[in-house]
């Protein structure tokens, strides 16, 4: 196939979205998996200075493109021009695009290129956005921030995630409340371990209605590529509270110290945090560990070995309104292993 053919072959593009925690990157990796033969261009964005989510990722031989220090819909919008030129350019090299939106991010403002400007539309058709939604701590989200309200009334297929975690007539309930939020959306359930097929296009033929109703650019200039920046982009100040702190540590954590101490925190001095996620260096292991909380939930899982010639640290990003840069610092000096301060 000659490359002006492979230009000429659209991308389908896949967006996921859903609040801190809903489980966006689980649900990313099982798209991965089930599709070993596609070949995936993975913009990956996270909300604050670093990003570990590219790390988190399973498959390392696709191609992944992460956009740090900023909301999705607000920053990325010029940068996602830049992206889509240079993807545009590497089409042999790639079958699908999949957008994880930060947790924070309203879609709307993503999905605007896709959907209003004639080139973008024609080579990187939307095909899907797809919304994780938390069943233990949706209510809640709700109530609390309207980034959720739009992330599921955007969306055109809610995945209601982690069902094992309530009740069956519960999630009934839930499942009528959300489509009463969006009546055009497909709902479907899942968990970790059971997650659903959600092939593009085919469950919700009323996706047009959707994000297709504004008429797109006109200008005979706006339908090739490579695609221009916009001249103006939208601005809002959903995020003006929340904060993101990455706090990266050169020394050896003692795992009880760490666990009791996070446990305690998220338990009884956690208000207004959203996420709470990291890689981190354990005394006396030899494995990397992940460590992630969502409501008051903490999980410690091993991720994989470290490298002879790897350096070992931990990072770990604390996500929410208000938060104290100095309080966690301090909360999470007093985990360090005794042995590395000894050896001080």
């Amino acid at each position: 196939m000659s490359n002006l053919n492979k230009k000429t072959i659209s991308k389908p593009t896949t967006i996921l979205t859903g609040f801190l925690g809903a489980g966006k990157t689980t649900y990313l990796n099982h798209l991965l998996k089930r599709k070993p033969d596609t070949r995936y261009a993975i913009i990956e964005n996270e909300y604050g200075q670093q990003s570990i989510d590219s790390e988190l990722i399973l498959r390392a031989e696709d191609d992944v493109v992460e956009l740090n220090n900023g909301c999705l819909c607000c920053t990325l919008n010029e940068n996602l021009y830049d992206i889509l030129n240079t993807l545009f350019d590497r089409r042999d090299e790639y079958d699908e695009i999949i957008i994880e939106a930060t947790g924070v991010a309203d879609p709307v403002g993503l999905a605007e290129p896709f959907v209003m400007h004639p080139a973008i539309r024609k080579q990187f058709p939307l095909t899907r956005i797809i919304c994780l939604v938390d069943a233990e701590l949706i209510e809640d989200q709700l109530e609390e921030t309207e980034e959720a309200i739009g992330q599921i009334t955007f969306s055109d297929v809610l995945l209601i995630n982690k069902t094992d975690l309530v009740s069956e007539s519960y999630l009934e309930q839930l499942s009528k409340k959300l489509q009463r939020l969006n009546p055009l959306a497909k709902i479907v359930l899942g968990n970790k371990d059971d997650f659903p097929s959600i092939e593009a296009g085919v469950h919700n033929p009323q996706f047009n209605d959707l994000h297709y109703s504004k008429p797109v650019y006109q200008d005979e200039e706006k339908k090739s590529f490579p695609v221009d920046k916009p001249h103006a982009h939208h601005h809002h100040d959903h995020t003006k509270e929340v904060v993101s702190h990455t706090l990266t540590f050169d020394q050896p954590f003692n795992y009880q110290n760490l666990y009791h101490q996070l446990y305690a925190y998220l338990l009884f001095q956690s208000r207004g945090l959203y996420r709470m996620k990291g890689l981190v260096w354990i005394e006396g292991s030899d494995q990397q560990f992940v460590i992630q909380s969502v409501g008051k939930r903490l999980n410690v899982q091993e991720k994989r070995a470290w490298q002879p010639a790897e350096k070992r640290k931990s990072t770990i990003v604390f996500i929410g309104k208000k938060l104290q840069r100095g309080g966690l610092e301090k909360l999470l000096s007093r985990c360090i292993a005794k042995t590395a301060i000894d050896s001080e």
